[in-house]
């Protein structure tokens, strides 16, 4: 059966444009130091509300993905979506009150029940709702629900249980598809396309992550600071590319959990870098927060674009030399970052060692997968 081909259509890519917008807004709630310290549960909400936006942009994607055509009401509903995201996107803030929480959740309402309506409309044509669509439309109810929820448990003063009710939102729209699964049938993926809208969001949060350490490049003065911000951010990117556009095949049919799950790490991972420079940047904050923000952001990312092995090309495979060598520059770099800490160089000669160290890896790994495909 051959893959399933679609063309990601312009409309798609000023959705992007907007949720990452969106996911940007997000670094208002732990840019700023509290007395030099990120107050935990800041980081914690800063997490479960990035996995929030993800998953919303995820369902209208996968939709999209199976059955959209844009035809006129695909456009309309489109268009109703974006809108939502844009009121959403503006009531993140790291002091969120009854009003701005109701407003999040009304939003959020809203972007899911665009999302039934097109998948109550495909369901419709079917005259089934056994399949992929009507498992859809289960899910998404569910998830509904506990928005409804939410939004009573703000406005009868029970702001306490609201984030353990996101946090239950965010398990149900990922685990729930295990449980009802009715007659599901891959083909109707298109991974080519999935691929590349994860693709299209990431590079677009490349490009906030560019705009964000902007700030370094003051005019009146030079050193080398920007300049290693700047290869810091750009050897990431080169090993996304490596790993996920060149590495992996896209031409296959999959259902393609694996790729979504490890794209929600990797948007919110490089988020976390630009805090870290934006944290250092402003000089009021504690080097072990920002400092330990940077490592483990970037072992996360690595450790999700990673997980997208098993998509390789035949005749690919990561060896154990290969995972020997990540490793051991992440831990030198880590070393460095940490053994130097309160430097701004070693916080950045350090995190460059690991992005520079891995893009390295990854980019020998797919100059030899080209010889080997010259020799045979």
């Amino acid at each position: 059966m051959p893959v399933k081909e679609k063309q990601v259509a312009l409309i798609e890519l000023f959705y992007d444009l907007i949720f990452v917008y969106a996911i940007s807004r997000l670094t208002s709630i732990i840019n700023i130091p509290v007395n030099g310290e990120i107050p935990p549960f800041s980081l914690f909400n800063y997490i479960i509300t990035s996995f929030v936006i993800l998953q919303a942009w995820l369902y209208f994607t996968n939709y999209v993905n199976r059955y959209g055509q844009w035809k006129w009401y695909e456009y309309i509903v489109a268009i109703i979506n974006m809108i939502a995201v844009i009121y959403m996107a503006n009531t993140i803030s790291a002091t969120w009150n009854n009003y701005l929480a109701v407003a999040f959740n009304i939003s959020m309402l809203i972007m899911l029940f665009t999302v039934v309506f097109l998948y109550s409309v495909h369901a419709n044509k079917e005259k089934s709702f056994n399949g992929a669509s009507g498992n859809s439309i289960k899910i998404l109810l569910v998830v509904c629900i506990i928005y409804l929820i939410s939004s009573l448990a703000i406005i009868f003063g029970y702001m306490d249980f609201v984030i353990w009710l996101n946090v239950l939102a965010i398990l149900t729209g990922a685990f729930l598809p295990f449980f009802i699964r009715g007659n599901f049938d891959k083909s109707i993926i298109s991974f080519p396309h999935l691929a590349e809208r994860f693709e299209l969001l990431t590079i677009i949060t490349f490009g906030e992550a560019i705009v964000g350490m902007t700030h370094f490049f003051e005019v009146r003065s030079f050193d080398l600071v920007p300049i290693l911000v700047f290869l810091i951010i750009i050897t990431m990117f080169g090993s996304y590319v490596v790993q996920i556009h060149d590495l992996v095949n896209h031409h296959r049919e999959e259902r393609s959990l694996r790729l979504m799950f490890s794209h929600y790490f990797i948007v919110i991972s490089i988020n976390l870098v630009t805090v870290a420079f934006e944290l250092i940047h402003s000089g009021e904050i504690n080097y072990w927060i920002p400092s330990l923000m940077l490592i483990i952001s970037l072992i996360v990312f690595y450790l999700s674009i990673m997980a997208n092995k098993e998509y390789y090309y035949e005749g690919i495979k990561l060896t154990r030399k290969n995972i020997f060598s990540m490793v051991l520059v992440t831990l030198i770099g880590s070393f460095v970052i940490l053994g130097f800490i309160g430097s701004l160089y070693g916080f950045l000669i350090g995190a460059l060692i690991i992005t520079f160290g891995n893009f390295e890896i990854l980019l020998d790994k797919y100059q030899k997968s080209l010889k080997n495909k010259l020799i045979n």
